[in-house]
C-alpha cells in the first residue's frame, strides 16, 4: 500500500532512484518473508560457466525465476532437469540490477521421490545410453585366479566371510586385501583410485569389488559416477558383491558379473578343491583309458605283423628276392651287350661312309680315270 506521506510532505513528494525502490523491495521481502518452499516445476535451466544454476519455477498460471549458487549446487546428489518437479527452499528476493524478482534456492527435493533415487536413475540411464551396461563388452572370469583383490573395508564383516570362503575352496589362492572406506562422503573417490591402482600395478587376476547390507545412503559409493567409470576401464574382471540380494547399485550394472553377496562373490571368483580334484581325476581315468586302447591297437599291429608271411618265411623271400635280382642283372648285362653290338654297326658304317667320301680316296680314284682314258687314246691313234 501506498503511504500517504510520501505525497503530502510539506516539501513535495519524495523521490526514489531505481536502485533504491529496488533495494527496498528487496529489504521488504527478506523481512517479511525469510525462507520459504515452493513447488513447481523447472524450466529454462541452464549452468553458468561458474558453476552457478539458473532457472524458472512454473505453475499451470505463473512463472518464477530462481537462481542457485555454485556452492549449494554442489550438494545436489541429482541433475537439474528442465520437466523436473521439485520442492526450493531458499529466499525471495530481487537482483537489483535488473529488478529480476527471483528465489535464491538454497536446496532442491524433487517431487514424489527422494533426490538419491532421482540420481541413482539418471546415472542408470546415461551410463546405459552410453553402452557401459553392454554384455557385449563384459569379461569372463578366470578359471583357476593365482591372485584375487578384494576392494572393500578392512575391518567388516564381509571380508571375513570372503576370506573363509576363498581359503575354504581353493588354499591355493592368493588374497590381497586393498582397504578402503565403503561408506562416506570421500568412499566414492577411493574406491575408484582403488580400482586404478590395482590395474595399473597389475597384481591381480580378477577383482571383487564388495561391502555388506545397507540403506541405499549408506550404499551410495557404489552409485557414483567415478566408481562406474573406474570399472568400465578396469583390464582386470571385476565381480561387484555389494549389498545384499535385493541391493542393486550402478556398479552392478557395470561390472563383469554380478553377485548376490560378497560371499557369493568370492564364491564365483575361485572353483571347489574338491569339484577341480574331481575333474583332475576324470582327466586321469580318460587318460588311461585312451593309453590302453592306444596299447591295445599297437599290440594288435604287431601281432598281425608278426603272424604275416614275411616275418615267418624271411629267409625265402630273400632268396626270391635274391633270384630276382641276378635274372634282372642277366637282362641288363644282354640288354647293354645288344646296344653296344648296335653301336659298333652304326659306327663301322659310317666310318665305311666317311672313308668313301675321303678326299685321298676321291683323288685315287680321278687319278685312276685319267690314266684310263689316257690308255683309251694311245691305244686308239
Amino acid at each position: 500500500m501506498v503511504q500517504p506521506d510520501l505525497f503530502e510532505r510539506p516539501e513535495g513528494p519524495r523521490v526514489f532512484t531505481v536502485s533504491q525502490i529496488n533495494e527496498m523491495v528487496r529489504r521488504l521481502l527478506d523481512e517479511s518473508y525469510g525462507n520459504v518452499i515452493v513447488e513447481g516445476e523447472i524450466s529454462n535451466a541452464r549452468r553458468q560457466t561458474s558453476g552457478h544454476w539458473y532457472l524458472s519455477l512454473k505453475d499451470e498460471r505463473a512463472s518464477l525465476g530462481g537462481v542457485m549458487f555454485r556452492s549449494d549446487a554442489a550438494t545436489l546428489r541429482f541433475d537439474i532437469e528442465n520437466g523436473l518437479r521439485v520442492r526450493a527452499v531458499g529466499r525471495l528476493t530481487v537482483y537489483a540490477a535488473q529488478g529480476r524478482f527471483q528465489i535464491q534456492i538454497r536446496r532442491l527435493e524433487p517431487v514424489g521421490q527422494g533426490a538419491l533415487e532421482l540420481a541413482f536413475r539418471q546415472l542408470r540411464d546415461k551410463l546405459q545410453r552410453e553402452g557401459l551396461f553392454d554384455a557385449s563388452r563384459k569379461r569372463p572370469l578366470p578359471r583357476i585366479p593365482g591372485r584375487v583383490a578384494l576392494i572393500t573395508s578392512p575391518t567388516g564383516a564381509a571380508v571375513r566371510d570372503m576370506l573363509t570362503t576363498l581359503r575354504g575352496r581353493w588354499p591355493l589362492v592368493r588374497v590381497l586385501i586393498v582397504p578402503v572406506p565403503v561408506q562416506g562422503e570421500t568412499a566414492g573417490a577411493e574406491i575408484a583410485h582403488a580400482l586404478q591402482r590395482v590395474n595399473r600395478e597389475q597384481r591381480a587376476d580378477v577383482i571383487v569389488l564388495a561391502r555388506g547390507g545397507g540403506s541405499l545412503e549408506d550404499l551410495w559409493a557404489f552409485n557414483e559416477e567415478g566408481v562406474a567409470r573406474a570399472i568400465a576401464a578396469s583390464r582386470i574382471p571385476v565381480v561387484c558383491g555389494v549389498g545384499h540380494e535385493t541391493d542393486t547399485t550402478i556398479a552392478d550394472f557395470v561390472a563383469d558379473v554380478r553377485a548376490a553377496t560378497p560371499t557369493a562373490a568370492a564364491m564365483m571368483v575361485v572353483p571347489q578343491r574338491d569339484d577341480v580334484v574331481e575333474a583332475l581325476q576324470g582327466l586321469l581315468r580318460r587318460m588311461a583309458r585312451a593309453l590302453r586302447r592306444r596299447c591295445d591297437g599297437e599290440r594288435q599291429r604287431l601281432d598281425a605283423w608278426r603272424s604275416s608271411y614275411a616275418f615267418r618265411r624271411p629267409r625265402l623271400l630273400l632268396a626270391e628276392a635274391a633270384q630276382a635280382l641276378d635274372a634282372r642283372r642277366e637282362m641288363l648285362v644282354r640288354a647293354l651287350a645288344g646296344q653296344v653290338e648296335r653301336r659298333a654297326t652304326r659306327l663301322r658304317a659310317a666310318q665305311a661312309q666317311l672313308k668313301a667320301l675321303s678326299p685321298h680316296g676321291v683323288l685315287a680314284r680321278g687319278y685312276t680315270y685319267c690314266e684310263d682314258a689316257d690308255s683309251r687314246q694311245l691305244v686308239a691313234r
